[in-house]
């Protein structure tokens, strides 16, 4: 049977439509086999600005551990997987050396949430909230109430606060409607979390850090 022109032209179309095909599909079979780039910690924490502790033997960072046990005895939360504390005589470098060993292992890890604040709390040198934020390279506005700069991004901010929960510790916006008071507090609201001592290391660190990267931060 001969093939007239126009059933060869059909045959030709229906072919490269398979050959497209099949080609997208190998393309998404192929992208798919790709395995995602694995972060262990230890890079996370370097990337976002953190400097870890030492965890080999010797006395570098040793006033830091002394915080960070005194801390960790202290505190029931995030635990760290093989660390035994000696609560009885004279046991401080046994006790660092068994948080040193965990850290170690922890942030050999790939990065999940609850091992990253795990790692963030004990397993670097301590950092306040605002110290860790410019860290990372996010800028702080302006939260002098005398001051006009950056006002736009004041103005933002407010403009987002959704009336169900005050956004800071001691911001009331409950008796005024009016911008400017309301630029007044919620400055004095971030100028008073980013200068609080609190560090790495203690228990209110993430929540306040969370609230300083939604309210405060640029």
């Amino acid at each position: 049977m001969s093939l007239t022109p126009a059933k060869m032209a059909l045959g030709l179309g229906s072919a490269s439509a398979v050959g497209t095909g099949s080609y997208f599909a190998v393309k998404h079979l192929q992208s798919q086999d790709v395995p995602k780039a694995k972060v262990k910690l230890s890079e996370q924490l370097l990337k976002d600005g953190f400097t870890l502790l030492n965890f080999e033997s010797g006395d570098t960072h040793k006033s830091e551990w002394t915080t960070i046990l005194s801390k960790y005895k202290e505190d029931a939360k995030d635990r760290l997987e093989g660390v035994s504390i000696s609560s009885e005589g004279d046991h401080e470098a046994e006790n660092i050396n068994s948080l040193k060993s965990a850290c170690k292992d922890l942030v050999g890890v790939e990065v999940a949430s609850e091992s990253y604040k795990k790692a963030r709390r004990w397993c670097v040198v301590p950092k306040g909230v605002k110290e860790s934020l410019v860290g990372q390279g996010r800028t702080i506005p302006n939260n002098e109430e005398s001051k006009s700069d950056d006002r736009d991004f004041w103005v933002g901010k407010i403009s987002s606060y959704d009336g169900q929960t005050l956004p800071l510790a001691g911001t009331d916006w409950s008796q005024t409607r009016e911008e400017a008071s309301k630029i007044t507090a919620i400055k004095k609201g971030c100028k008073t979390l980013l200068e609080k001592g609190t560090k790495t290391h203690d228990s209110e660190f993430s929540s306040e850090y969370e609230t300083a990267v939604k309210w405060c931060v640029s």
